[in-house]
Parts: structure tokens; C-alpha cells; sequence
């Protein structure tokens, strides 16, 4: 029986990928390097900070890496939480869920970004348990950050649902031995369920 729901957050509760998209185009130039063009950025959105650093910046020292992303962890370049857009139907569904379910975030997202855009602060109630970047050595798609989500709620691991975007998500939550959702208008092999409308993610549960 799920217990649980576990959402990602870029790509699912919000659609962050214009804002992700200008972020790392100054955070680049902050740094000295070119920006990527949002093609490019297109193939690193789903990484975390550093992975899409490594990407960006090619083969580079870690000292170098890390100066980079603490730039951007401090918010030392601003992220422009303006261009951030809710997905439809989120609000009225994370409320509605919450009174069935434990729910919880797990995102690539450092740690203080979490809550940064208004629209899903203003929900922040809802969620008993956010698993960021900080909180795990390895990150999806491991099942660590599942794992410990899990961990933090105090139940098992099949009680639980993830709700992700992309394959990374699918793989990452069959590997913790979760159910998954997948939240996209593609087809990932071996999710349990698959829709592009928040509304429908209630009764998906239910028939997962």
C-alpha cells in the first residue's frame, strides 16, 4: 500500500527550465567562461550544479569546479525566480494528497534553493521531509536520495511513490524498490504510470 508520495522538483512541481537556462548563462559568464546557448543547457537541465559545471566548463581542476558552484550555491549569481512557472494543477493537488498521504520532496537542487521560488515556499507546509543535494553522497539516478527520504519518514521503501520527469527519476526509484510516476509527455521504460497532467496524479496512485 503507498504511504507516501515523493516529488522532484524542476521538471515537475515547477517548470524551471527558463530560469535554470539564464541562471547558468550568468553564472558562466560570472565565472569567466561562455555561457551555454539554451540548446546546450537543454542536455545538462536534469544534472545537478556541479555535474552541469563539469559539462559546461570541460576538463577542469575540482578547485575550479567548486568555486564555480559556490558562486552559484550562495546565490552570489541570482536565480531569477521571475521566469519560474508552476505546473498547472499543483497546488490544489499537493493540498489534496496531503490529507491521504506522508508527502516529501528529493531533488538535485542544493539545499537553499528548495523553497527559493514563492509559488512552492507557499506549500512548504505539505512536505513532511526535503532531501537536497547536501543530504547524499551519490545522487540519482543512485536510490540514496530515495533511500533516505524514505529513512527521514519513517517507512519502508515500496510504501512509496516517486514522481519524477525523467528516466534518471525512473531508475533512480525502481532501484530503491519504489513505485514510480512519470511526469512528461515521453515514455520511460518501467514506469509505473506516466501522465502530463498534475490533476490525474491522484487516481494514478491508486491504480499503481
Amino acid at each position: 500500500m503507498i504511504r507516501a508520495v515523493i516529488f522532484d522538483v524542476d521538471g515537475v512541481l515547477i517548470d524551471s527550465f527558463e530560469a535554470n537556462s539564464k541562471f547558468f548563462e550568468n553564472l558562466m559568464i560570472a565565472a569567466g567562461y561562455p555561457p551555454p546557448t539554451r540548446e546546450e543547457y537543454s542536455s545538462f537541465f536534469h544534472l545537478t550544479m556541479v555535474d552541469a559545471i563539469k559539462k559546461m566548463i570541460g576538463p577542469q581542476p575540482d578547485e575550479e569546479v567548486m568555486r564555480i558552484f559556490h558562486l552559484g550555491e550562495s546565490r552570489e549569481v541570482d536565480y531569477p525566480v521571475d521566469k519560474v512557472r508552476t505546473s498547472d494543477g499543483v497546488e490544489e493537488t499537493v493540498r489534496a494528497l496531503s490529507g491521504e498521504y506522508l508527502l516529501a520532496i528529493v531533488t538535485s537542487r542544493v539545499r537553499g534553493s528548495v523553497y527559493e521560488v514563492p509559488a512552492l515556499a507557499k506549500l512548504k507546509e505539505y512536505f513532511r521531509v526535503a532531501v537536497a543535494y547536501e543530504d547524499t553522497e551519490d545522487h540519482k539516478p543512485s536510490p540514496e536520495p530515495l533511500l533516505y527520504a524514505a529513512r527521514k519518514l519513517g517507512i519502508a521503501p515500496g510504501e512509496c511513490v516517486y514522481v519524477g520527469d525523467v528516466e534518471n527519476d525512473i531508475k533512480a526509484a525502481r532501484a530503491a524498490g519504489m513505485k514510480s510516476l512519470l511526469f512528461s509527455k515521453e515514455s520511460v521504460p518501467g514506469a509505473d504510470a506516466t501522465t502530463l497532467d498534475f490533476r490525474a496524479i491522484p487516481g494514478l496512485i491508486k491504480s499503481i
